[in-house]
């Protein structure tokens, strides 16, 4: 599906942020060629060489060294871990702190609060940002093109943690052109990405898809009902949004506990082989772990500097993690993903034609694998292949429709309340319906009767709300 360009718009560079738990990525586009959207997939390994790691995402983790920061692929795997912060995201929101892992004192032993190594690091990003623009278009186009940011943030969040990352990221742009800043939430991301660049000619309009964005912190479900397909593609909310802390975080959690429990009592075993372990563990093992794997397939792990061990499987410094206890790291976490999707569909009281796994998370064999055997046989399990890009590309594709009224993008025409939304004012006194509330009343001598002060609940949570219309509220 093309983007249609903007008839009168002003140059605008669009930029889509997905500051994720483990993992950050970005894309690029220019509203006068919107169909050409750019990932960032080259970022810096040292402060000389910009472009030395390929990938599609940076990992969200910086080392503080006195006075130097280092960020992303540039810290060493043996970097102190005194040093290194990392999970931090998960701070934004005080009900994600209690995760079994404590980031407060990541920032604590940092020197800095949650707020300053958010806008820390995304003061990387768009450093790194700003210097791919300015290769790829030039220093005088980039100073003078204003840039719209559009950041993707969970779904599950709370209000004050999604405001809290926008002022983080209006600092750390404080060095930018001129620029707005736009919060989107990660599974729409991934919707606006599904709708508008993947074949879903299956798909009719009354289909329900349950999208399930499985990322590193968090897992956010939102199921949408298509409304139309032509002229564009239109989708509503089928029901509130939900989801919960069981991202591929917890499955490193999972590890580390097991190989401290396995191996923590050899000789020289550290921190360090730890972090070697993990660093194997996340971008190895947990890509590769599959379903149908055999209990006695291995996956070697370095542990260097612990002595032969046959019984314990360790043998010229490498740990032979066993597919057997992979499972039992993954399966406590895998469940509560599908016990998400069983409640989200539920909840849409609707029948559900497809999931669609996007994120780090959903890019997993043994997750869509566990979900094709818990899940109704009759419904479309999708797994785009280039998940992990889904969110920052929908992010962009926010950005295009925000800028230009007559975009094509794929849009959300109605939501679903997550919330209650209402206001409390003064009603006349009624004796069977404020019973309860006898002792608050008081005389109002304009009226010349007691009144009460109620809330009035104008919207429900789970009421739809249109995307385009104002909700009004008559209070006389």
């Amino acid at each position: 599906m093309e983007v249609d360009q903007p008839k009168t718009a002003d140059r605008k560079i669009i930029v889509g942020i997905d500051f994720g738990t483990t993992y950050s990525g970005v894309a690029w586009a220019e509203n006068r060629s919107p169909s050409r959207r750019t990932c960032i997939t080259q970022w810096p390994v040292s402060s000389a060489n910009k472009e030395g790691q390929s990938s599609d995402k940076v990992p969200t983790r910086m080392q503080y060294s006195k006075d130097n920061i280092e960020w992303g692929f540039s810290i060493p795997v043996n970097a102190p871990q005194h040093e290194v912060v990392e999970w931090f995201k998960l701070n934004l929101d005080p009900p994600t702190q209690a995760v079994g892992h404590n980031t407060s004192a990541e920032g604590v032993r940092s020197g800095r609060n949650t707020d300053e190594l958010v806008t820390d690091f995304i003061a990387q990003l768009v450093e790194h940002l700003m210097y791919t623009l300015r290769e790829k278009l030039g220093s005088g186009l980039i100073n003078s093109t204003p840039l719209q940011f559009v950041i993707t943030v969970p779904a599950i969040w709370s209000d004050l943690a999604k405001e809290k990352t926008k002022k983080a990221c209006e600092q750390a742009m404080i060095s930018a052109p001129e620029h707005h800043v736009h919060l989107v939430s990660e599974p729409e991301a991934a919707a606006i990405y599904a709708l508008h660049d993947l074949n879903l000619d299956a798909l009719d309009p009354g289909d329900t898809m349950v999208v399930v964005d499985a990322g590193g912190g968090t897992v956010d479900l939102v199921s949408y009902t298509i409304l139309s397909t032509k002229p564009i593609l239109e989708v509503q909310e089928a029901a509130p949004g939900s989801g919960a802390l069981c991202g591929s975080t917890f499955l490193n959690m999972r590890f580390s506990k097991f190989l401290q429990s396995k191996l923590g009592k050899e000789e020289g075993f550290d921190d360090e082989i730890v972090a070697e372990a993990l660093d194997v563990f996340e971008n190895k093992v947990k890509r590769q772990f599959a379903f149908n794997a055999e209990p006695d397939e291995t996956y070697n792990i370095p542990v260097a500097g612990l002595a032969n061990n046959k019984s314990l499987g360790i043998s010229r410094g490498r740990f032979a993690l066993k597919a057997s206890d992979v499972h039992k790291i993954f399966e406590p976490v895998v469940l509560e993903v599908i016990r998400l999707v069983k409640d989200q569909i539920t909840a849409g009281n609707v029948p559900v034609q497809a999931i669609l796994l996007v994120g780090g998370f959903g890019s997993s064999n043994y997750l869509k694998e566990r979900l094709r055997a818990a899940i109704d046989s009759s419904v479309w399990i999708l797994q785009p292949p280039n998940a992990w890009q889904a969110i920052v590309q929908g992010a962009v594709l926010k950005g295009l429709a925000l800028s230009s009224p007559d975009s094509t993008v794929a849009k959300v025409e109605n939501r679903e309340a997550r919330k209650h939304y209402g206001t409390e004012w003064s009603v006349r006194w009624d004796e069977k319906s404020h019973r309860n509330l006898k002792s608050e009343r008081y005389w109002c001598g304009l009226d010349g009767c007691y009144k009460v002060r109620v809330m009035e609940w104008f919207i429900t949570r789970g009421s739809t709300v249109s995307e385009n219309e104002p909700y009004i509220a008559a209070f006389v």
